[in-house]
């Protein structure tokens, strides 16, 4: 079944509001969720507001966090999530990292002591909003392994870049250096469906298709190829941990418990360049708009398919989800429904 979007953001509102979340935290949150699942991302969307939900009952996530600017010069700044939730972290972050790049052409901004932020795409696609290149990035704890190695090492460490081409229209990157997150093993289990050939790994570091058996996730490019897939997932954590003061990922709390009071302290990192920082704002949009007309050019091997630039599959996802609604399977109602019970909101489908 669907659900209109607008009955999400009224369940999460009460809810949060029961748990004492500030009002601007809530929408932004909200904001990452939401606009995540409208996306047609789903395994970053509104499925994971019962685990935020748990993290703030039990304490990993503060309610009322203290974020705040700790350091900035010129082109750099460093900003404390101070244990709060990600999503209103990077957000926060990324409006003073695109401020910043108007004023100096290029900046990028830290986040530490953060949580888990969804969505890598919500905060670059943020930045760019503000008509400004941007870039996100994210450590996590241990789910890929090395090239060549048996057991997970690596975060997902995605990366994102986006790039305004026109008004409200833009090139849209978001990827994982994984082939699929974690949540889609998860899926698998919970659906009793089986994995796509060459991203999950077993004990052994073998490869498997059954969501029961994988303990890892493999880097992107397979068995032949996952050294590129391995390279970015490491200069990512370079960026998130040991360049802005955080531990890298193989030290940080597993996301999925059993520790649910201890903080986790993850880091994030944001890049923004002013789109007319190098030529006129009219040579950026003719350049780029260019390219995504030679590229619409091009014959697609199924004729049955477009070529799309990257982010048009999003815009169209988004376009019919806000018309027709986000998909709601049994799992969530579930998941909502035992909310709605214990903070006494309503929740109607």
């Amino acid at each position: 079944m669907k659900i209109n979007h607008k009955k999400i953001e009224f369940f999460f509102q009460d809810v949060l509001s029961k748990l004492k979340v500030k009002n601007n935290d809530r929408k932004l949150l909200i904001q990452s969720l939401v606009g995540s699942s409208l996306r047609g991302v789903d395994s970053h969307g509104i499925r994971l507001f019962s685990h935020y939900v748990h993290c703030l009952e039990e304490g990993r996530i503060k309610k009322n966090p203290r974020m705040k600017v700790i350091k900035k010069k010129k082109g750099i700044a460093i900003y404390d999530a101070d244990d709060g939730l990600g999503h209103v972290a990077a957000l926060k972050a990324s409006k003073i990292v695109a401020s910043m790049a108007k004023q100096n052409g290029i900046a990028a901004i830290g986040i530490v002591n953060s949580s888990h932020f969804g969505a890598a795409g919500v905060y670059s696609l943020e930045i760019a909003q503000q008509n400004c290149i941007g870039l996100s990035f994210t450590h996590s704890d241990s789910f890929a392994i090395p090239f060549n190695g048996k057991l997970p090492f690596h975060g997902t460490n995605p990366y994102s870049f986006t790039a305004p081409f026109k008004t409200n229209d833009y090139l849209h990157v978001d990827f994982s250096s994984t082939s699929i997150p974690w949540n889609k093993v998860m899926r698998a289990r919970s659906n009793q469906t089986s994995l796509k050939k060459q991203v999950a790994t077993n004990k052994k570091g073998e490869f498997t298709q059954d969501a029961f058996k994988a303990v890892g996730l493999a880097p992107l490019g397979g068995e032949d190829y996952g050294y590129k897939g391995f390279g970015l997932s490491s200069s990512i954590e370079i960026l998130c941990g040991p360049l802005i003061g955080m531990a890298h990922g193989y030290r940080l709390l597993s996301m999925i418990g059993p520790d649910f009071k201890t903080p986790r302290r993850l880091g994030h990192f944001l890049i923004a360049m002013k789109i007319d920082a190098f030529v006129s704002k009219k040579d950026f949009f003719q350049g780029i708009q260019l390219y995504l007309k030679d590229l619409k050019k091009q014959k697609p091997k199924n004729k049955n398919k477009k070529i799309l630039y990257p982010g048009e599959i999003e815009k169209i996802t988004e376009k019919k989800r806000k018309s027709n609604g986000i998909p709601f399977d049994k799992e969530l109602r579930v998941n909502f429904s035992t909310i709605a019970e214990k903070y006494k909101v309503k929740f109607n489908l």
